[in-house]
């Protein structure tokens, strides 16, 4: 069965987009877990593109449909603020935004677009790692899970996600 692994980006700097002494040694922790992948994909985000070189030792594929969603500067400050008070982070404060629930269900499309893509690309037994962002993977489990979008019960923290097969099933990471 091939296997696609959707996770987030490790700990990074807010300050700046790279990741925090920390992230990199989750990573390098969670590296001897995973094993080799096939394919790996990342956002064009610095810390995603660290994050997948640390846990695969390979430089990933960049692909903008494992990216967050398109944002106005006045939409990303609000983001920001609401962010830091919201008990789910980043995707607690993107869902609680009614503006932002159609252009947070594009880019789980996207995302759900490009894991189908992955998975036809892998051979038999196969497996992929994307690293994506929160709101990206929230968004794409709701869509495959039916789910509403009136509110979320979880997010995805650094380096959770899951694990999804051929079949669009989902199982915990």
């Amino acid at each position: 069965m091939r296997e696609v692994y959707v996770l987030r980006h490790a700990n990074w700097n807010l300050d700046k987009d790279s990741l925090t002494d920390e992230g990199k040694q989750k990573c390098l922790d969670l590296k001897k877990k995973l094993g080799d992948f096939d394919i790996i994909i990342s956002s064009n985000f610095d810390r995603n593109k660290e994050t997948a070189k640390l846990l695969t030792g390979k430089e990933p594929q960049v692909d903008e449909r494992a990216g967050i969603l398109k944002l106005t500067d006045e939409q990303n400050q609000k983001i920001t603020e609401l962010r830091q008070k919201h008990p789910l982070g980043v995707a607690g404060a993107i869902f609680s935004i009614p503006e932002l629930i159609e252009p947070v269900k594009e880019a789980g499309q996207n995302l759900i677009e490009l894991i189908k893509e992955v998975s036809s690309k892998l051979p038999e037994n196969g497996r992929a790692l994307i690293i994506s962002h929160d709101g990206t993977i929230v968004s794409a489990e709701k869509i495959i899970k039916k789910d509403t979008f009136a509110s979320i019960e979880h997010t995805y923290y650094e380096l959770e996600g899951f694990i999804i097969d051929s079949n669009l099933q989902i199982k915990e990471f």
